[in-house]
């Protein structure tokens, strides 16, 4: 059997890190790059929005690798490894664009190209800051990993955990006509049970299904109860369902109330798995 390979202790150096963030970038992001949506999206968004989702994807990035833990030392090795993620985050939307036939030159216009490239770089770079801090391996030296964010009350880390996996869920849904389609159609008594099995399947994750052990002084402050965790981060994955259905265009202030709060719902569900699994993978 042949030995695997030795790993630098001290990780300066080490290719691994970027490596899994590229993995990460195309495991979290492929389907989206494949989607035909994003393409028509990338085309007619307007700048400030595209900017906009580009700034929140910065925060998220930021905030996942002060989870997972950056180079220990100076704070600026946090402002390196969140532009080497964005950077992987372009580099795999670029190339796999261009591979797929998507951004040829000369076909597609650079412009249109630019903010293609823009538009699909956000999950790559959110796969990319989670794999390259999370999925580091268990085995490894971690005296050089800085996890100040852990200073944080234990109510902040809760919600910023929510927003970190309820924004890279929604990225992953909010392009779609699917979500218009399963709105529109489903009937009006589900949107009760949508809210009620949204609420149920959270704590599932969180408090009975057992992925890891949750920290000292997780029952502290005033989501210290598994209710009031579970109903405020519902509330939080709300507010991030609504932000990108407005952000990609489902709703505007034309479209009535109850239509917003259905289309709200419907994605909420989907926001409030990815908070649940936030607040186990990262805050865990």
């Amino acid at each position: 059997m042949t030995p695997g390979k030795p790993r630098n202790a001290g990780g300066n150096g080490d290719l691994d890190p970027i490596l899994r963030a590229c993995a990460g970038a195309l495991l979290g992001a492929l389907p989206l790059l494949y989607t035909m949506e994003m393409w028509w999206y990338a085309r007619i968004v307007s700048e400030p929005i595209l900017l906009g989702m580009m700034a929140v994807a910065g925060g998220v990035v930021v905030l996942s690798i002060l989870f997972g833990g950056f180079r220990r030392g100076r704070v600026s090795h946090l402002g390196i490894d969140t532009l080497i993620a964005f950077g992987i985050g372009i580099a795999a939307a670029a190339v796999t664009l261009a591979i797929v036939g998507r951004i040829h030159p000369g076909v597609v216009p650079l412009s249109a190209a630019a903010r293609m490239v823009a538009l699909e770089a956000i999950p790559c770079a959110i796969g990319a800051a989670l794999a390259m801090t999370q999925f580091r391996p268990r085995d490894g030296d971690t005296k050089n990993i800085d996890r100040r964010i852990k200073r944080l009350s234990q109510d902040r880390q809760k919600v910023l955990a929510t927003l970190v996996g309820a924004v890279f869920f929604a990225f992953n849904v909010a392009p779609t006509d699917e979500l218009r389609m399963m709105t529109m159609e489903a009937e009006p008594v589900y949107f009760p049970l949508i809210v009620l099995f949204s609420l149920v399947v959270s704590y599932v994750i969180v408090f009975e299904a057992d992925f890891a052990e949750r920290p000292s002084g997780y029952t502290t402050g005033a989501l210290g109860t598994p209710l009031a965790e579970t109903l405020v981060t519902y509330l939080l994955s709300l507010g991030v369902s609504y932000a990108f259905l407005v952000g990609f265009g489902h709703v505007n202030p034309d479209t009535p109330i109850p239509a917003q709060i259905a289309a709200t719902v419907m994605m909420g569900y989907v926001t409030t798995i990815g908070g649940s699994a936030g607040r186990v993978l990262v805050a865990g």
